[in-house]
């Protein structure tokens, strides 16, 4: 049989060693108090751990008041249990972990600071991080649609995922259970998560969205690079008005927009309602939209690079979805300069669930780095951008040339330089015989330029380049049929 040990009087203060029963408060302002395998310690108050105190509890502590540790919690790994009618706060300045934690107290617990456990039981009631974060290196039990850890706030809630998925019983303040479970493709590590009400329209802040989502926002926050798979779970009652649950997709708030992190497809069922995701690398917050919701640009890549001694920079970039997009401001700025300026625009797709390919070309003889980023404009006129990417300057001293290609050629060909164009470039194209059939001035400081041989006779013509400062040069050009 446990042994039992009630505390009755008001208040009465431990050094070392328990030595009489109190009613209402328990506090060890010094010294050890060591609750021994098999006993059980009932307080019908609050329990206080000063700075020079510790209380090292290996067999039950029953508290109907608060638990305030600014001294130790010893190494024992015994169960603390909240079993009180009124709202029980935990906090701990101090050092050390509580063994189980069990909120039987049916209107729950909240923290008041930041804490661990090695398991929680929540037989009872729920429990509130308010804004702290809960670490659980065990087992969470009994957690159900009325009993889970609410993540209101910054805090969340952090537990080992392994290989198998590990569940998270979290739901938001004045909200329902909606658990998330994580798993990694390798390995262990440390992950924190919860989910908040509202999908926000800036991620973690901005108003909250009104249609095609649900209303709910999941945080994730990986230790690593390491891909997981997380699973998330809402019911029709989170769903706002003209959400698709056929035609559904997470999707990431990457600091400037939700970018789709998967292909749309129906939801799984029944209810809860849920979609389980793989290869996932980054934190959240994380969302669930339809394709009419604010997902409006799924960028899969975006790379710029100079061809080797090339005066231009080659940007390519691909979509595997778009949602009203009106197209992508290129925006360049050059080592030294303090600001980035528009040197083009490329048309998006509108509204389009199919990947498309862009490119731009920029002429650029810069010396130094230059700094490229796209600006995503909606048909709406709000924009996001995209990461930064740089090319390294063009060689100094590097000479001009020019090729013409495709040649042979037919209806039409391209001109391109190499280094620095000439000023006054003058082109003359001779047929054969030496007569001049087309001339142009090359006024521009493009890499690349138009050479029209539609209507030209089959057969060899001689492009003649040169400029005021001396640059001179004949190239041969087969025109076919």
């Amino acid at each position: 049989m446990k042994k039992k040990l009630r505390l009755q009087t008001a208040a009465f203060l431990l050094l070392c060693a328990l030595a009489a029963p109190a009613r209402a408060q328990l506090t060890i302002a010094g010294g050890t108090l060591t609750v021994s395998p098999s006993t059980e310690l009932t307080v019908t108050g609050n329990v206080g751990i000063s700075a020079a105190g510790t209380l090292d509890n290996q067999g039950t502590v029953r508290l109907t008041g608060d638990l305030g540790n600014a001294g130790a919690i010893g190494t024992g790994t015994g169960l603390w249990q909240l079993n009180g009618t009124a709202l029980q706060t935990i906090s701990s300045s101090g050092t050390g972990s509580l063994g189980t934690l069990e909120v039987a107290n049916p209107v729950g617990a909240t923290l008041g600071t930041a804490l661990s456990a090695g398991a929680l039981n929540l037989s009872g009631g729920s429990l509130q991080l308010a804004g702290f974060d809960f670490a659980v290196v065990g087992a969470i039990t009994n957690a159900s649609g009325t009993r889970f850890v609410v993540t209101n706030g910054a805090g969340q809630l952090r537990r080992p995922v392994g290989t198998t998925a590990v569940p998270f019983p979290v739901g938001p303040a004045g909200g329902s259970y909606r658990p998330v479970a994580l798993t990694r493709s390798s390995g262990t590590g440390n992950y924190a998560s919860g989910v908040g009400a509202g999908a926000l329209s800036a991620g973690t802040s901005g108003a909250p969205l009104t249609t095609d989502v649900v209303a709910l926002r999941w945080n994730v926050a990986p230790p690593d690079a390491v891909p997981f798979t997380m699973r998330v779970e809402w019911l029709a009652a989170d769903e706002l008005p003209s959400f698709q649950r056929s035609q559904s997709a997470l999707g990431r708030w990457n600091g400037s927009a939700y970018i789709v992190a998967e292909a749309y497809s129906p939801a799984n069922t029944p209810s809860p309602y849920s979609r389980t995701v793989a290869g996932l690398t980054l934190p959240g917050p994380y969302i669930v939209g339809d394709q009419q919701s604010p997902l409006p640009v799924e960028l899969t890549r975006f790379e710029v690079r100079r061809p080797a001694g090339q005066p231009r920079a080659e940007l390519t970039w691909a979509t595997a979805s778009e949602k009203n997009n009106l197209g992508f401001e290129v925006q360049r700025q050059d080592e030294g300069q303090t600001a980035f300026r528009r040197v083009g625009f490329v048309s998006g797709q509108g509204t389009a669930t199919t990947p498309h390919e862009y490119a731009f070309t920029d002429p650029n003889d810069f010396q130094g780095l230059s700094y490229y980023r796209l600006k995503q404009v909606d048909q709406d006129g709000t924009a996001t951008y995209t990461a930064v990417r740089s090319i390294t300057g063009l060689p100094a001293g590097t000479p001009f040339s020019l090729s013409v290609y495709p040649n042979p050629a037919h209806a039409m060909a391209t001109l391109e330089a190499s280094g620095p164009v000439p000023a006054g470039l003058q082109l003359r194209l001779y047929s054969a015989d030496g007569r001049l059939v087309w001339a142009a001035a090359w006024d521009k400081p493009q890499a690349t330029a138009p050479l029209p041989v539609a209507g030209l006779a089959t057969g060899v013509y001689w492009l003649r380049y040169e400029s005021p400062a001396g640059t001179s040069g004949t190239i041969r050009l087969q025109v076919e049929p």
